[in-house]
């Protein structure tokens, strides 16, 4: 007679799983905690899932930070609290509408933005070396500081990015032109920083817009909040010679026992991590052999794994990166499109 409870239990595991692990966010929110924090949940929440991140940290956080008006109002569907688009706006009457609040970095769009009657949700964005977004020179400081007072603009901040933290010297210049043209903008706003690894230096600042950290990465103390866990599917055999998967990558020295796993490039599993890539199955570690499939990779194990044993694919997207010649960045982004549940736990 079948046990009811193992049949359950097989059930819940056979799925692909994307996890967020509660303690870990909470361990680098707290990390963070000397400044205000605007918790950046763009691209997905850096592929976590905006809604999962949102409904987590919004009782930790000030506001939120996206890159499109889309993406605002994905986040809107979980938090009544203050939303920044940190990139160019195209439609500044949707962003009225909703109560978003936007970046401008030059004359043109601060008029668009007065216009709209937009007044008191704007943020000027100066560009301290990024050469990506932001206000560059003092001419146009000064035009922007004049409309700002003719106006009685009150900005909600004074923002802007470090593109190179790791550099102390390239970042301290990049802090002192952020504060040439700051000084040509005449009201005392709150200032934002962006940039990971931004508080290892002296900086006094109101609000940081935080990123990577929140997920885990970038600095030695925090911890990763994704893992992806998928089981096996099948399990078969091949005798010495033949070949697994496309192109005949992996070829069996002997016989072999493979296991499929169903994760592949098309949830975000990247196909040049095929044979790098180590995952664990009843907490052995075995190696993945082949070309990883689109929606599916090949683990050559030992006769201790059976069909719907759990499969733990990634908990540290550094680690992948680092096979891959990439950034963490990528590999979690990748995640966005990941057929499976997601869950904060």
């Amino acid at each position: 007679m079948c046990d009811k409870n193992f049949t359950e239990n097989v059930y819940h595991i056979m799925e692909n799983r994307k996890i967020l692990k509660r303690e870990s966010l909470q361990h680098n929110l707290r990390h963070f905690c000397s400044k205000k924090l605007c918790a950046m949940v763009k691209c997905n929440a850096y592929g976590h899932g905006i809604g999962e991140v949102v409904s987590a940290v919004e009782n930790e956080v000030e506001s939120f930070g996206v890159v499109s008006e889309k993406e605002a109002l994905m986040v809107r569907k979980f938090t009544q609290k203050p939303i920044l688009i940190c990139a160019k706006v195209k439609d500044f009457k949707l962003c009225k509408k909703h109560g978003f609040e936007v970046i401008v970095e030059d004359e043109l769009d601060l008029r668009k933005c007065l216009d709209l009657g937009l007044k008191n949700s704007l943020h000027l964005k100066l560009d301290c070396g990024m050469n990506r977004f932001g206000l560059k020179s003092e001419l146009n400081a000064q035009l922007i500081n004049k409309l700002l007072e003719e106006e009685k603009v009150l900005l909600k901040s004074i923002c802007t990015h470090f593109p190179c933290t790791s550099n102390k010297h390239l970042t301290m210049q990049n802090y002192q032109e952020f504060m040439k043209l700051r000084s040509h903008i005449m009201q005392d706003a709150k200032l934002c920083f962006g940039g990971s690894g931004i508080l290892k230096f002296p900086f006094d600042f109101d609000v940081l817009r935080l990123g990577i950290g929140m997920y885990g990465y970038g600095e030695k103390h925090l911890m990763p909040v994704m893992e992806i866990r998928s089981y096996v599917s099948k399990i078969f055999y091949v005798k010495k010679g033949d070949c697994v998967g496309y192109d005949g990558r992996h070829k069996a020295a002997a016989n072999e026992k493979i296991a499929i796993v169903p994760v592949g490039y098309g949830d975000g599993l990247r196909r040049n991590l095929s044979e790098k890539l180590c995952v664990k199955i009843n907490n052995k570690k075995f190696c993945a052999v082949g070309n990883i499939c689109m929606d599916c990779f090949f683990v050559k194990v030992d006769k201790s794994v059976k069909e719907g044993d759990e499969v733990v694919v990634m908990t540290n997207a550094a680690k992948l990166a680092k096979k891959t010649d990439t950034i963490c960045y990528e590999i979690l982004t990748g995640f966005s499109n990941f057929r499976g549940a997601t869950s904060v736990e």
